[in-house]
């Protein structure tokens, strides 16, 4: 059954939030990347050469690597098919700002993969294996309509994986001896804050426009959820899959929807 694709009757009730023009944008870019330019030089040469993890560490991690840098080359695709599907320019707008914000991410974390010494044959096979993000989100590049990639990439995915998972991955990785994904962590999250917002702001306007809408966004929350509980490993990851979980209904119960059945 072919699926109607729902959209604003009224383009009028979506507006960033951030308020951002081209201008205001580039110059938020310019402060971002100073800022963190400033806080990359803080960090030893040991530390950027990966010398002071524990010798099990990268085994250990690659997959999160795998999983950082696979969902943000899989995201500077998806959210280029939504800016240019998309039926008006203010959502155009936003899409187009966070290709920009996407790319960025992407090499960083190519290059946390390369001064990790990690050979590139091995990074796809890592976010293949069970237990990624993999699945969730080839489900998005085969996606086309602009709404429904908003609101599954950054209203389910971006808000549930938002401030505090990354917040949590920052605070593991320093821990750990690894400060270069750590001051990595912390900078992406300043841009995905603004991804959910505007997300948040398109889920409203959407449901303010027409409540039918609710049941299409609740689907859609329920098909994101089911192919993201396979990182849950069975339960294995239950404290973070408890707190993925926790940052996504903060923002997505306020609007309607109900919690997901997902098994572990």
């Amino acid at each position: 059954m072919t699926r109607k694709p729902i959209g604003l009757k009224d383009p009028g009730r979506f507006k960033d939030p951030a308020n951002l023009t081209w201008e205001r944008y580039v110059a938020l870019q310019a402060r971002e990347r100073e800022r963190y330019l400033a806080e990359r030089a803080t960090i030893p040469a040991d530390a950027m050469a990966y010398r002071t993890v524990g010798p099990r560490y990268l085994e250990r991690a690659v997959d999160q690597f795998a999983n950082n840098y696979y969902s943000e080359l899989s995201a500077t695709h998806y959210i280029a098919t939504a800016a240019a599907n998309a039926p008006f320019d203010e959502l155009k707008k936003c899409c187009l700002f966070q290709l920009a914000d996407e790319q960025r991410h992407l090499e960083m974390d190519r290059e946390v993969f390369e001064r990790a010494g990690i050979p590139e044959r091995d990074w796809l096979p890592a976010w293949e294996s069970p237990g990624t993000t993999c699945r969730f989100f080839r489900h998005l590049l085969e996606l086309e309509d602009t709404i429904e990639i908003v609101v599954k990439g950054n209203f389910v995915a971006e808000g549930a994986a938002g401030p505090g998972t990354f917040a949590v991955l920052a605070d593991g990785a320093e821990a750990r001896g690894d400060v270069f994904s750590a001051v990595n962590h912390r900078a992406r999250v300043r841009d995905e804050t603004r991804h959910i917002s505007f997300a948040r702001v398109l889920v409203r306007a959407l449901i303010d426009d027409d409540p039918s809408n609710l049941d299409v966004i609740q689907r859609w929350q329920d098909e994101s959820l089911q192919l993201f509980v396979e990182v849950a490993r069975g339960g294995e990851r239950r404290q973070w899959w408890e707190g993925f979980l926790a940052s996504y209904y903060k923002i997505a119960r306020p609007l309607g929807l109900r919690p997901s059945a997902l098994p572990l």
